[in-house]
Order: structure tokens, then sequence, then C-alpha cells
């Protein structure tokens, strides 16, 4: 008897399979097929057999009809700790959420590749809010070995490059996406093989090395979160503030420094903050929150800042500089960084992936992704 196919639509096959959070892996072998043909249904290059696809809705607990829908659901429910920011009753808006959503996805290629590849989990040090700050900061700042000298030796756009390289660099995919404006800083996915964070590229360089450290503290907590730009001031978001402020500004070279430009008085000024800020490298509110936790600024001080509506916001415009031009492939690699584009490459080399499925995942043509390929080969991402 000949073998019935079933023509289901393969992007809502894959909604499916990421809703359900499980692994290509596991879902083959509960469905008798291998991963092989699982990728083929997903890009429709094969049809899976009614057996199969009756195995399909029932390991992902959806009838069957679900899976000839012309097109996977537009929305997707928001998991619970990204339904508000962190530290405040402010929800997140949409274009937050779908860079969630977009963080996820990539958080889960990335883990998958690694874990085929038998590749060890990522070991991220351990810290806890309970720990004084200095004492936390000191062993991210070992762990990450990221030195002040190089921080303020160079241009912000570079510093903020060299943080986001030091994080790469240690396994942790480093994202700069398109965040709601004036409402959300960053966001940290927690993950043994995949640890990431993001920060809004409509936030100017300062801001986001700030971001970076911001979240990169929250995943040694352990935690996943969205940071927003209200109550940084409470609980866990204060202590994140604080470590993170710490990292980018220790103790010594800070205190050495303030005193150097205004001797022992309290700094209350924004003029004084901006002087700190230029020298550092990092925003006017990572400035006041050191100057705060080490007792050097005037009560008003954090508010004051925070209150400027010019502070820490970016440029409009640019210069346009010619063989700079902001194409297709230099905006990828910006925004997954190289960590998690040279894995699929990998990925490609190992068989786990051909080169049609790294085009769509990084939604390019297969022609502008050797461009994508020499861009991150050198690691040009901002």
């Amino acid at each position: 008897m000949a073998v019935a196919y079933a023509p289901i639509t393969g992007s809502v096959l894959e909604w499916a399979i990421r809703d359900a959070g499980v692994s290509a892996g596991e879902l083959a072998d509960r469905v008798e097929a291998t991963e092989a043909q699982l990728r083929g249904w997903m890009y429709e290059d094969s049809q899976p057999s009614t057996k199969q696809l009756k195995n399909l809705a029932k390991a992902l607990s959806r009838p069957e009809s679900f899976f000839f829908l012309e097109g996977p659901p537009k929305k997707q429910p928001t998991p619970a700790e990204f339904r508000h920011f962190a530290g405040s009753n402010g929800r997140p808006g949409p274009q937050t959420l779908e860079g969630i959503k977009l963080a996820r996805r990539v958080q889960k290629t990335h883990a998958w590749i690694r874990q085929r590849g038998n590749e060890d989990p990522i070991s991220l040090p351990e810290i806890n809010a309970s720990q004084d700050v200095e004492i936390a900061a000191g062993i991210i700042q070992v762990w990450l070995d990221w030195s002040t000298s190089a921080q303020t030796g160079g241009t912000e756009a570079a510093t903020a490059k060299e943080f986001r390289n030091a994080l790469q660099a240690k396994g942790i995919l480093a994202l700069n996406l398109t965040l709601d404006e004036n409402a959300t800083r960053g966001f940290s996915l927690h993950h043994s093989y995949a640890p990431l964070v993001a920060a809004n590229t409509r936030d100017p360089h300062p801001a986001r090395l700030f971001s970076y450290a911001h979240e990169l503290v929250h995943l040694c907590l352990g935690e996943d979160a969205v940071c927003g730009t209200n109550g940084s001031q409470k609980g866990i978001e204060r202590f994140c503030n604080r470590v993170a402020a710490a990292l980018l500004m220790p103790k010594r070279a800070f205190v050495e420094y303030k005193n150097l430009k205004f001797g022992s008085v309290i700094v209350s000024e924004i003029k004084q903050v901006t002087t700190i800020k230029n020298h550092f490298r990092v925003s006017m509110r990572a400035a006041s929150i050191r100057l705060e936790g080490l007792g050097l600024a005037s009560r008003s001080l954090y508010s004051l800042v925070d209150n400027t509506a010019t502070v820490d916001k970016k440029s409009s415009g640019g210069r346009y500089t010619p063989g700079q031009e902001r194409t297709r492939p230099v905006i990828r690699v910006d925004q997954y960084g190289h960590e998690f584009i040279n894995n699929l490459f990998g990925a490609e080399k190992k068989g786990l992936l051909r080169r049609r499925q790294i085009s769509e995942l990084l939604s390019v043509s297969e022609k502008e992704l050797n461009h994508v390929q020499q861009l991150s080969s050198a690691g040009v991402d901002a």
C-alpha cells in the first residue's frame, strides 16, 4: 500500500517546535523520523507521512489541522518574566517583545549547535544580590579580563565594541537590537550553552556599554530580565546598576580621577558628571550611580541627571562615509554579533546546517551571505 504524505506548512511546524521548547533531536525520536527529515519538513523540501503528522500533532500538542495553516500565528504568549520591566510595573512595548522573541530564536539555535557539537556549557562567575558591590564587580572583572586603561584609551564607540567583544570571547551572545525608544535599555536571557544580552541601538554607545555590563550582572545572578528606563533605583535593578558601575569604574581609579579634577568636594553639578563620564566612556547615569554609590555625590545628583532631557540621548543622523554604507550584511553582523554568526558557519562545516538555512536564519540572500561571512570572520560588529 502506498504511503500517504501530508503537505504541511513548514513555517507553522517551525513555530510549533519553537513554542513547545523541544529540541530537534528529541522531537525526531518521538515522531519516528531523523533530524534531517524534520529540517526537510520545515523547509518544505519533503513532507511527513500521515502517520508522522499524527505523531507530530501528539508530540507538539496541536491538532493535525493546525499544521495546514497558511502561516504561523502572529503572536506568541509573553513569558511571565517579561510582562513587566525589572524593578517596575511598566510593560515592555511591541519592539521590545519582538526583540526578545528574535533573541530566543537566536539563543535556541546557538545552543542547539553547541550541544550537537558536544561543546561544554558556558561557565559564568557566580554572584548573589547580598554580596558587597565591590566584591561582586571584582569577581566579574577578573573573569571578563576587563581593563580600565583600555576602556579610557579609546573612543566611546570603540570602548563599547571592545566590551561587546570581551563578552563574546567568553561565549556570551551580545546582540544590538532596535527596542522601544525611551523605554527599554536592554535585556538578558540566561542559558547554560547560550547566555545572551541585548542592548538598544536607539541608545548612544556609552549607554549601550552600561547596558552590556548591567545585563551581564543579571546573567551572573542566573536571571532573565528586561530592563527599562524606570525602576533602576530599586531592588535587584539597583544592585545590578551599582555592580555594573563598579565594573566599569573601579573604586581606586574612579576616586583618583574625581579627586584630581574636583578635589575632595561632593559632586553636585551636571558639568562635573560630564567630565567623569567622558573620561570613563560611560553614560551620565552610570557616572552618577557610581558617585552616589561611593558617597561622592550630592543627594539630588542622580535625579538631576535622570531628569535632564539631553542626557544619554543618541544624536540624530550621522556623517556619510563612502565605503561604509549600512548594507544588509553589515546590519546583520552588527545586530547578531560574530559569536552567533561564526557559529552558524561552523555548523555548516560540520554538516549540521545548510547554506540556505543560514541565509534564512539571518534574512539575507545567499549572495549576501558571502559578505556576511567575511564581515563576521573579521569581527567588524560594532
